[in-house]
């Protein structure tokens, strides 16, 4: 993959800058990358397909609250392809104003998937608390560190780093339900497949009319050339009502001799399919 600090189009990411994607991208590139912190998911994908960022990284799917459905939504309309994956093991903090008690806080601001990670804490340690999504845990801790925070008894679900970034006061760490709680993110990028690794995976949308036994047909070549499932997941299809897309993520690289015939055997059934990437597995955080 090329270097994302060659050039001065760098890496879109989820932002602003202290997120977990921009934690997972920073693990990925490296520290010199040049950073184009986005404000919601769809603009991470416009700014790769304008050519104002060469890469970007965006959450896919957490282990506990499942898929990010912006992004499986992106996807399916978007021309980039998936270069790689990064897991990462998300720890959440509870996050206040410098000198804000716990028992003073009324609101409490996250990303709906940290919301929902951290919904049996929350209705232990703060079953009145407002709970109020926002587009990221990073932009939660910048609302919190705005002066009228400490007054309206405002708390962010954040990550340390975010604290740091935005001199906040760390009330509870580790606030997260599932202690090996994991997302996956995806690094998007225009004509960036690799040669196969031996321990690839591969990702694709696949569109189907409405008919019985649609899904039992989508799903038999897999079968049939013996390729491991990761994923399977529908979404509607935004072509017509009632009409529905099934995201595949299984094992191996779109050169494989098998995957290459288990495509065949799904354009011969008269399916659409979208190749969304071939990419390295990523390691087990």
């Amino acid at each position: 993959m090329a270097n994302p600090s060659e050039g001065a189009a760098g890496v879109a990411f989820l932002g602003p800058a202290g997120t977990y994607t921009h934690e997972a991208a920073r693990l990925h590139f490296g520290t010199a990358a040049v950073w184009r912190p986005q404000a919601e998911i769809r603009d991470v994908f416009a700014a790769v397909e304008q050519g104002r960022a060469r890469f970007g990284v965006v959450p896919l799917e957490n282990s506990a609250e499942g898929s990010v459905t912006a992004t499986l939504d992106a996807l399916a309309f978007s021309p980039l392809q998936i270069c790689a994956e990064r897991l990462l093991r998300i720890h959440h903090c509870l996050l206040v104003p410098r000198g804000l008690p716990g028992e003073q806080v009324r609101r409490i601001l996250s990303h709906p998937q940290s919301l929902g990670q951290c919904r049996d804490y929350l209705a232990r340690a703060f079953p009145q608390a407002e709970r109020v999504p926002v587009s990221s845990n990073a932009e939660a801790a910048r609302l919190v560190a705005l002066p009228t925070a400490h007054n309206d008894g405002t708390a962010a679900i954040a990550g340390a780093v975010a604290a740091d970034l935005y001199g906040l006061e760390i009330l509870a760490r580790s606030i997260e339900d599932t202690v090996d709680n994991t997302t996956r993110f995806i690094v998007l990028g225009a004509g960036c497949m690799g040669a196969p690794t031996g321990r690839d995976r591969t990702s694709l949308l696949i569109s189907a009319p409405d008919e019985p036994g649609t899904l039992f047909h989508a799903l038999e070549p897999f079968y049939r050339h013996g390729i491991s499932l990761t994923k399977l997941e529908t979404r509607p299809s935004r072509k017509a009502a009632w009409s529905y897309s099934f995201f595949v993520d299984f094992e191996g690289h779109v050169a494989d001799a098998a995957i290459v015939a288990t495509l065949d055997s799904l354009r011969q059934l008269k399916l659409e399919v979208k190749w969304l990437g071939s990419y390295p597995q990523a390691p087990i955080p």
